[in-house]
This record gives structure tokens, C-alpha cells and sequence, in this order.
């Protein structure tokens, strides 16, 4: 993802403050610090960090939570983020969001922020909407914050000239951040649109250039890069889509490359219309299955042949389709891990 989901939000301290002015180090979805929090909460900080370090994703789903507090409520939540439950995740989010009590901990517009940000990798464009208006009416200071993320799903479900509209009004507001117009290509290439993706790389590129702190000017050339990249290599594979697919053999780097092409075109297309009937999701999984069985059948190739770096090449491929399809709610039947 871009580096503006972790980077401090409008009207947030930064990393390194808190709010005792300690100077201690939080993280996101915090209001104190992890020194303050053993401090204060010495138990359930014990079993807060027990849950985030050292659970696997099914003794997290078999603690019954039932009565739990917030606190202990989001590291679980934050550790089957981590380890890509993401449907369990957001529903523990989804609670935090509507607690009627505030952990005096916790960071409660970050949490739901973080419930916003699952919900549009989901699809999910109308929740995560409203997510942005709660937040926002909670605290009018991350109006921008909101503004950005609220562009970001426009363009991404298909309204984008008024979500590039948004993302006009925010990098007029703050012309010399670079993320904003790199957030603004990301969205633009995971709707299929590469030409005007470039063109708003090439904004961040320039405002990136005009930072002062040379540690951000590299961090920002970095995804300057891998966006250039990603837009170009996509732009390509679109263009050799209706190109069959080579024989077995010298051809493994081509079969692979219209797999990825049909893969890119696939997740435009979830991105664009997120399956919600159970005709549509249907659908897709069809699809995802028969990108994974191309893939798979690829890979089988490549085992007989003894082919290495087609071996390895082929097998990151399969794992692609089933994050495309878990991305969007769907599981690829014999692909758990």
C-alpha cells in the first residue's frame, strides 16, 4: 500500500510524541505508549502483547472476547489483520467502531480509519464511506485525511472524475507532499487507468524532489519507482493480452505473462464492481479458479521439465490469484494454507 496509511494523520501526534509528552514512541491506533501502557495497564497489557506476538490466527479466533475490552479487542483484531484474516478483522474493527465506551489507550478515529482502509482493499465502498463521514464528525481536525481517502475510493469504484477532483482540491491544499498525488496514481492503476496514472506519478515525482529532508525525498523516489513500474508493466501486459499463450517450453515467461495480463484484468474488474450478489461472487470465484488452474497447470509443466526459475516463477503466480480473490472476501478452494 502507499506510505500515507502509516504515516501520522491530519491532527495526530506524530510518531514519537504521545499524549503525556513522554516523548515515548506510538503506534498507530494508540494514544499512549507501549511503556505507558505496561505501566498503567500492567495485565492487560500482558495479555494485549501475548495476543499481538505470540498467538496463532486459531487460538486468536477460539478466545472468547466476549465482555473483553477494547484494548484487548484490538490487538486481536490487529493480529488477524496481520496474519490475513481480514473478514474476522473487520469485524472486530466494526465492534471497536461502535463502542459505546473509549478505552483511554486507544486512538479511536485511527481504529476506524483502519476499518476504512480494510474495507476499500474489500470492495466495500459504500461501509467504508461511512466510516470516513463518522470519523470526520468525530474529529473535523482529519478533514483531510478523509477528503484523500474519500477520492482514493471514488477512483477506485469507478466515480473518477469526482474523485480526481478531490485529490485536486488536497494537493492544491499541500502542493509540496509528494503522497498525495502518488496515492491518487496508485488508486488510478488499480482501476486500469496507466496513462493517467504517469501523469500523477509525475506530479509526486516533482514534489517529491522539492522536499528538504533527503530521507523523504527517497522514500517518496522509491515509490516514484515501483509506481512507474507497476503502471508501465501493467500497461504492457495489457497490450500483449490477446496474444495466445505460448506451448510449453521456451514459452513458461510468456504463458506466465498472459496469466498475470487476464489476472490484471480481473482485479480491475473486482475493483471496479466488488461481487456483492451470491450470482456475482459466484462468478468470480469461477474466474479466480480458472486463473489458478492455469497457473497450476503451468507449474506442473515447469516440475516435469525441471525448470527452476519457472518453478518458483509459476508458484508466486498461484499465490497472486488467491490474494486477488481473498482480497475481495472470496477463498479458492484447496489453496489454504
Amino acid at each position: 500500500m502507499i506510505p500515507p496509511d502509516d504515516e501520522p494523520l491530519d491532527g495526530e501526534m506524530d510518531v514519537g510524541e504521545t499524549d503525556d509528552g513522554a516523548g515515548d514512541e506510538r503506534e498507530a491506533g494508540y494514544l499512549w505508549s507501549f511503556e505507558r501502557q505496561e505501566q498503567e495497564l500492567p495485565e492487560e497489557y500482558a495479555t494485549h502483547m501475548e495476543i499481538l506476538d505470540e498467538l496463532e490466527t486459531e487460538e486468536i479466533l477460539e478466545l472468547d472476547l466476549t465482555g473483553r475490552s477494547d484494548y484487548i479487542l484490538w490487538a486481536a483484531a490487529q493480529a488477524l489483520e496481520e496474519q490475513g484474516r481480514l473478514e474476522e478483522a473487520a469485524g472486530l474493527l466494526r465492534r471497536l467502531a461502535g463502542s459505546a465506551t473509549q478505552h483511554p489507550a486507544l486512538s479511536y478515529p485511527e481504529i476506524r480509519l483502519r476499518l476504512h482502509d480494510l474495507l476499500r482493499e474489500r470492495g466495500d465502498y459504500e461501509e467504508a464511506l461511512a466510516v470516513l463521514e463518522a470519523v470526520e464528525r468525530e474529529d473535523p481536525d482529519r478533514k483531510e485525511t478523509c477528503r484523500e481517502r474519500r477520492a482514493e475510493v471514488l477512483v477506485l469504484s469507478g466515480q473518477a472524475e469526482e474523485g480526481l477532483r478531490l485529490f485536486e482540491r488536497a494537493a492544491g491544499a499541500i502542493p509540496d507532499d509528494p503522497w498525495v498525488p502518488l496515492t491518487a496514481a496508485w488508486a488510478l492503476i488499480r482501476a486500469g487507468d496507466y496513462d493517467n496514472a504517469l501523469s500523477w506519478i509525475g506530479r509526486g515525482e516533482r514534489a517529491a524532489r522539492r522536499l528538504e529532508d533527503e530521507q523523504e525525498t527517497r522514500a517518496a523516489m522509491a515509490e516514484v519507482d515501483r509506481l512507474k513500474d507497476e503502471a508501465r508493466v501493467r500497461s504492457e501486459r495489457r497490450a500483449r493480452v490477446s496474444v495466445p499463450e505460448p506451448a510449453a517450453g521456451p514459452g513458461f515467461a510468456g504463458k506466465r505473462q498472459a496469466i498475470l495480463a487476464d489476472l490484471d484484468a480481473e482485479e480491475v474488474r473486482l475493483t471496479r464492481d466488488p461481487p456483492r450478489s451470491e450470482e456475482s461472487r459466484q462468478a468470480a470465484l469461477d474466474r479466480l479458479v480458472d486463473l489458478h488452474r492455469r497457473a497450476s497447470a503451468a507449474w506442473d509443466d515447469a516440475v516435469e521439465r525441471h525448470d527452476e526459475e519457472a518453478i518458483a516463477a509459476l508458484e508466486d503466480l498461484q499465490w497472486e490469484v488467491v490474494e486477488v480473490a481473498e482480497r475481495f472476501g472470496i477463498r479458492i478452494p484447496g489453496t489454504e494454507e
